[in-house]
């Protein structure tokens, strides 16, 4: 701080806080202490098409869908919850042909593309009464209506639709949504009559009735999916969407929350990327949706249809990766936003709170060194470093230590749950960990090891089978796998969430996942590959790191 004067008469308090974890709670530090590491002008820029942010949680994604609702004019927001797409995942006739095998990626596509087309046309002609659903009509056909005779069944489209433009999505939603329910319905009751619609009746059907279903549903969706709504996209960018200097944004955040179960949750999410990709056709148009890494990699993995290539994605991901510059920067602002808005206007540099160094270390990568280098990871441990500071004027070495511990239990937690979807035995598998050396090597993991350390832990472990981890720790007691691959496969999956970094040969770094992005094969990892645990867990897992 500036004087001393300020220094004297600042203090803690443990009520105090930098802000929430979650943008969402945010709201207090979110708009005055936001910081750019660069992805914010690449992220609004319609002619680059990254589009999909993709980030692991805590990385700042919400925070800059959030920078660009503010930044931008013309931003629609929009969530799983605003559309209700828990009403797709309940309805009995989805679930039926889902259950049979129906491909219905035609009608996810067809249902994205009708709620992007009509959100976009809805704000650009600021429909939001039945009054000014009548302006917008009379204004569509004077800009269409026999322009192009290709274009006729799209203006037909829209002009069928247009009286419901101004209800809210999740009642178009719903009555698209019911239209395609109506088709498969009527389509089975015509053809097999007492067939119970909902996926236990699709349990119940023979092989030969599963085919019949499977040739309906194909046959129905073919019918329903609405051919205009192509030639709709290309109205959108040649008659309607033609000003340069006035760009329109889709928003799209909370995919990852629990709002569907998975089985439609992912093919919905697939169909999305999809349809992002679709509109990139539109120059002054772009649609960009949040996506954590593992969801992304949970979507893409278990959607693939034949023929599918991943490289056509990749053009659209925006990776989210800070520097501890920037991070420092993060800090800066935060605390002189607590500071200044309860006890003084002098700005405060780092170097005025924290100490010169921790354990040798100096301060600032003493606490990095212990985040994934995302902003919740550092907000969460300052906090409480705040709180244990109480009544204090600085945060000590000896508060940053003491607050470590709470931090890096919380974090091991978090990082369970956050692969929850994947690796369900996650928490379990890494208190095989504790006790060990910060590093070592793969060679040092012997059968033994990992057979009683297991043996340990498997007492709070439900299903082996549905962890990749455990499922492989399991084939040491049968003759599916030698012991060298079952260990290796361990390694990389425990590398790939973060726990572990490796380093494949002496002359090389160590590599962690969240950083480099690097991908490591199985065939990568050698018996003298040296193996760390990050220090994240050192606390949590009881690490020997002196």
């Amino acid at each position: 701080m500036t004087n001393n004067n300020t220094r004297c008469e600042f203090t803690f308090s443990r009520h105090d806080d930098i802000g929430a974890a979650a943008a969402e709670d945010d709201s207090s530090f979110l708009a005055d202490c936001f910081v750019d590491n660069g992805d914010l002008d690449i992220l609004v820029d319609c002619n680059n098409p990254r589009s999909l942010l993709v980030g692991r949680t805590g990385a700042g994604k919400s925070a800059l869908i959030n920078a660009v609702e503010y930044k931008c004019n013309n931003v629609i927001q929009l969530s799983p919850h605003s559309l209700s797409l828990n009403y797709i995942a309940n309805n009995n006739v989805i679930s039926f042909f889902e259950a049979s095998g129906v491909n219905l990626s035609v009608f996810y596509g067809l249902l994205w593309k009708h709620i992007f087309v009509v959100e976009l046309l809805k704000e650009k002609f600021d429909i939001r009464n039945e009054d000014s659903q009548k302006n917008y009509a009379r204004h569509i056909k004077s800009i269409l209506y026999k322009k192009d005779s290709i274009k006729e069944l799209a203006v037909d489209y829209l002009e069928n639709w247009g009286d419901k433009f101004w209800l809210t999505t999740e009642e178009r939603m719903h009555e698209l949504t019911d239209k395609v329910e109506y088709a498969l319905k009527s389509g089975i009751e015509s053809k097999i009559p007492g067939i119970r619609v909902s996926a236990n009746g699709a349990a119940r059907l023979s092989t030969e009735q599963k085919r019949q279903v499977v040739e309906l549903g194909k046959k129905a969706v073919s019918e329903v999916q609405v051919r205009e709504l192509e030639n709709i996209i290309s109205i959108l960018s040649e008659d309607i969407f033609t000003d340069p200097q006035k760009h329109y944004y889709i928003t799209i955040d909370m995919l990852d929350e629990d709002w569907a179960d998975d089985r439609i949750k992912f093919k919905l999410i697939k169909s999305l990327i999809d349809t992002i990709r679709r509109f990139r056709k539109v120059d002054n148009i772009k649609v960009i949706a949040a996506l954590r890494e593992d969801l992304l990699y949970k979507v893409i993995h278990s959607t693939r249809e034949p023929g599918f290539q991943e490289e056509k994605y990749i053009s659209l991901y925006l990776h989210l990766n800070w520097t501890k510059l920037r991070l420092r920067e993060l800090i800066e602002k935060r605390i002189n936003f607590l500071i200044k808005r309860k006890y003084t206007k002098d700005s405060v540099s780092f170097n005025d709170i924290f100490p010169v160094n921790v354990n040798q270390t100096p301060a600032l990568d003493y606490i990095l060194d212990r985040t994934y280098l995302r902003p919740r990871d550092v907000i969460l441990y300052l906090n409480e470093c705040i709180r244990i500071a109480d009544n204090e004027p600085k945060i000590t070495s000896t508060i940053i230590k003491t607050a470590e511990e709470h931090y890096s239990n919380g974090r091991l937690q978090s990082l369970a749950t956050e692969w929850l979807n994947i690796h369900p035995n996650l928490y379990c598998v890494t208190k095989m960990f504790i006790g060990m050396r910060a590093s070592f090597r793969v060679s040092d993991i012997t059968k033994e090891f990992i057979e009683e350390k297991y043996t340990e832990a498997i007492d709070q472990i439900e299903d082996t089978t549905a962890d990749p981890i455990t499922a492989q720790i399991e084939k040491l007691y049968s003759n599916e796998g030698n012991f060298s691959s079952i260990r290796n496969n361990v390694i990389r999956y425990l590398y790939l969430v973060g726990l572990l970094g490796i380093k494949k040969s002496g002359s090389s770094t160590i590599n962690w996942s969240y950083i480099t992005n690097t991908f490591i094969s199985s065939g990568d990892i050698k018996p003298n590959s040296l193996i760390a645990i990050h220090p994240m867990f050192y606390r949590a897992l009881s690490i020997n790191h002196k």
